[in-house]
């Protein structure tokens, strides 16, 4: 791709990436994309990304090529099998918070309003990108495997909730001028948060059988 293609590119991802946080997935049109990027041809947005997936997609991928490197290396030198629930949450969450610390932009921002939209988790879901998530995922569910699978899914969804929602405010903080914790210890207290998540026993004994389908 020419240079001057591949900036333009950029650049549309990071406004959108921008806008999306700001008003959500389905607040921007690609029109308004290529308009913050400063794009004369308002269809441009559109020709690099055909449409909102596409956009989506693409500042998943800008922003996770080197998350999932990071995620990848680590759980290389990890253990496959292991009970021990830190290192797998070490892997979900460090790599992620480096780049969002490094960039301190939106994608935070970006990644908690997709999170709660189906369209977006399925595009997100779907990227190269995510298959160290995936991974690393699946390996903090076997370390869980003692509580019951509803209670797991449950706990390990809570975890991203506090990685992406910490990081999200994290970001506001910033912009709103408001003090915020240094960058290290924020990211020790959101792994910390998460062992203690996944470790804490259910309230009282459940079984599937005692868990609502609607809960």
């Amino acid at each position: 791709m020419p240079a001057s293609s591949e900036a333009t590119r950029t650049a549309l991802m990071l406004h959108a990436e921008r806008l999306f946080a700001e008003l959500g997935p389905h607040g921007v049109s690609l029109r308004g994309v290529s308009a913050a990027a400063g794009q004369r041809n308002h269809s441009a947005a559109q020709y690099h990304f055909g449409d909102r997936a596409g956009v989506i997609g693409g500042v998943f991928s800008h922003r996770m090529v080197e998350v999932d490197r990071h995620r990848r290396e680590l759980l290389d030198a990890a253990p496959a099998v292991t009970d021990d629930v830190k290192g797998p949450i070490e892997v979900l969450v460090r790599p992620l918070a480096d780049m969002v610390v490094a960039s301190d932009g939106w994608y935070a921002r970006f990644l908690a309003r997709a999170r709660w939209d189906p369209v977006s988790l399925n595009v997100l879901g779907a990227q190269p990108e995510a298959y160290s998530y995936h991974a690393a995922r699946a390996r903090l569910a076997d370390a869980l495997e003692a509580l019951p699978p509803k209670i797991r899914a449950s706990r390990l969804d809570q975890i991203d909730d506090v990685a992406v929602c910490t990081l999200a405010a994290w970001e506001w903080s910033r912009d709103r001028g408001e003090e915020r914790l240094d960058a290290d210890v924020m990211i020790d207290e959101i792994i910390t948060t998460s062992v203690a998540i996944a470790c804490v026993p259910p309230p009282r004994a459940v079984t599937d059988r005692q868990v609502s389908p609607a809960t």
